[in-house]
């Protein structure tokens, strides 16, 4: 008898726990799938075009499945396409991925796809296993976010990693209120309990963030509160997330997640910008032998595979060819300028760029700065 099953689409932050999850499902003898869709819906919309996309995506995968030779592997990975294709309708609502991630297993009952905010190479495996290399790379370009919304005694402790966000904990404390007395003695006494008692409160938050991050490190944290408040709790950080704080918020702390989602957004964008800036600043201050200026000089350090840092304005989609004997990008006429092969037409050469620098697991940028259009839109910091 078939299970039923299901294909849920991830919200919420990626936690560790569900690609341990994912790593840990084995099959022997049987075959899961995992899809890598190429699929922008920042640039498409969540239209007709949309539509198509993810139409000649799967349409190309159900070609995969039936050359696959043994038929009951080709019955499961159609049974798993067919799960998939059924969600099309919402899918195609959302707008803010440039790729999709999926993980289908009707032998057990299995199916999650997770929105990317970076395009990937189109791929689908059929293991005893899911294949999550991809994935990886692409999470190994993202940074985790860690808010901690913070009153005298109650606290709000959310992630936010690719573009979700989601509320891991709400601690709350008693603590005294403030209240006159006619006995200026009592009143003093009192205004101390109360002191002691949000200093606890302090403390208690300060090791439940350590806590989360020694089992789920992030890169930035985010302190809101108010503003009187904010600098005796941190206080008790401990230095590690003392120096990974980003920015301060004054921020209610029952604010809406969406409100939240927002403004971490927001941070998030002015820091890679922030860091755009400078890996423009390090590539400007390095030798001519460690830098590639150009769209030619960047395809041909990637070529070498000896890029380091690349940093490509989002805003450009520029035609260009791959060589279909060496895989080569250029954007010349002719031939291959580096064997003399066949060129292949590209579409859009900049997101084959961000591709290929992501799969030799470069550190990508993207930033519309003035210094990188006056180098044609592309830059980037060799390894050695």
């Amino acid at each position: 008898m078939t299970k039923k099953w299901s294909v849920t689409i991830h919200k919420g932050a990626l936690r560790p726990a569900l690609l341990h999850e994912l790593g840990s499902m084995r099959q022997p003898g049987q075959r899961l799938s995992s899809y890598y869709l190429d699929i922008d819906f920042l640039r498409l919309g969540n239209g007709e075009a949309a539509r198509i996309a993810l139409k000649d995506a799967l349409e190309e995968i159900e070609r995969r499945i039936n050359q696959v030779q043994d038929h009951y592997h080709r019955q499961t990975l159609r049974q798993d396409w067919e799960a998939l294709e059924t969600q099309t309708s919402e899918l195609i609502q959302l707008r803010r991925p440039r790729s999709l991630a999926c993980f289908l297993g009707s032998a057990c009952a299995y199916g999650c796809v997770i929105p990317l905010p970076w395009p990937v190479r189109p791929r689908c495996f059929f293991e005893e296993c899911f294949v999550l290399w991809p994935l990886e790379q692409v999470l190994d370009q993202c940074e985790r976010y860690c808010i901690c919304l913070i009153d005298k005694d109650e606290a709000r402790i959310l992630l936010y990693y690719l573009g979700q966000i989601e509320e891991v904990t709400a601690l709350v404390d008693e603590v005294p209120a403030k209240v006159r007395f006619p006995d200026p003695f009592g009143e003093l006494e009192y205004q101390r309990k109360h002191i002691a008692a949000f200093h606890r409160h302090f403390r208690r938050v300060a090791d439940v963030l350590a806590r989360l991050y020694q089992r789920e490190p992030f890169d930035h944290l985010i302190v809101g509160g108010p503003q009187q408040t904010l600098p005796q709790f941190e206080n008790y950080l401990h230095r590690n997330l003392q120096n990974r704080i980003a920015t301060r918020w004054h921020l209610p702390l029952r604010s809406s997640l969406e409100d939240i989602r927002a403004q971490a957004q927001a941070a998030e964008e002015a820091i890679l910008k922030q860091q755009a800036h400078d890996l423009w600043r390090a590539i400007a201050e390095a030798g001519p032998q460690r830098t590639a200026r150009g769209p030619e000089e960047v395809f041909a350090l990637l070529w070498q595979h000896r890029a380091q840092s690349v940093l490509i304005d989002p805003n450009r989609i520029e035609a260009g060819k791959r060589c279909s004997r060496c895989g080569r990008l250029t954007q010349q006429e002719g031939s291959c300028p580096e064997c003399g092969g066949g060129l292949v037409p590209l579409s859009d050469v900049f997101t084959e760029a961000v591709r290929e620098a992501i799969e030799q697991s470069a550190h990508v940028r993207l930033g519309a700065i003035e210094e990188l259009a006056q180098a044609g839109g592309m830059a980037a910091l060799s390894r050695y």
